[in-house]
């Protein structure tokens, strides 16, 4: 089931890929700061867009980019949190959509910008100060494909985006003793940069 899901996936980027019919000369580039919340086991995104403002999560804040050229794009976004739990007590926590494939149905430079994305993504805690026991009981990692949805605003080249992303299902890494971290099926993204067109 989840081979099949990753499969469906990577058949979606290349049709994408192949049916876009974008040209050569037209193009962008984004670079964005962002912040991301996750529903952590939520199911709704009611639930999800809460965890902008919960206490026992905190947002993810990181930075991400993307290259746009005619309708067709590709980017990354990569996002942290540090918590501290306890004197001497910290922890990392990542969720990133390293790659990405895009859809943009308007033209370049459009202040409405419709889009969407789907890829691959990895989210996961590591300790970073008091270790116990052996390394699986410190880090925990999921990886998973994802599709989202989203809208930005082109303001003469300062960009406010919004999307949520679907994770389908989770996964440790193969062939690993690592614990899956628990991973929303939802999680919105708020972000704010630039658009450099050419």
């Amino acid at each position: 089931m989840k081979t099949r899901a990753f499969a469906i996936t990577a058949a979606l980027l290349a049709a994408v890929l192949v049916t876009s019919g974008t040209p050569a000369f037209a193009g962008s580039v984004h670079l964005t700061g962002s912040l991301s919340a996750d529903s952590l086991q939520a199911t709704g995104p009611h639930q999800s867009i809460g965890s902008f403002t919960g206490a026992s999560q905190p947002p993810f804040a990181g930075v991400g980019w993307e290259v746009i050229i005619g309708k067709v794009g590709f980017g990354g976004e990569y996002d942290v949190n540090f918590t501290r739990m306890a004197p001497g007590s910290w922890w990392l926590d990542w969720y990133a959509q390293p790659l990405f494939l895009s859809w943009h149905p308007f033209r370049n430079g459009s202040v409405l910008d419709p889009f969407a994305q789907a890829g691959l993504g990895s989210a996961g805690r590591v300790f970073i100060d008091q270790w116990t026991g052996d390394a699986a009981s410190n880090l925990l990692i999921s990886i998973f494909p994802f599709v989202a949805a989203g809208l930005s605003l082109d303001l003469s080249g300062f960009l406010l985006s919004g999307k949520v992303s679907y994770v389908p299902f989770t996964t440790p890494p193969p062939a690993t003793v690592f614990s899956s971290y628990p991973l929303g099926n939802i999680q919105a993204t708020l972000s704010a940069g630039i658009a450099i067109d050419w």
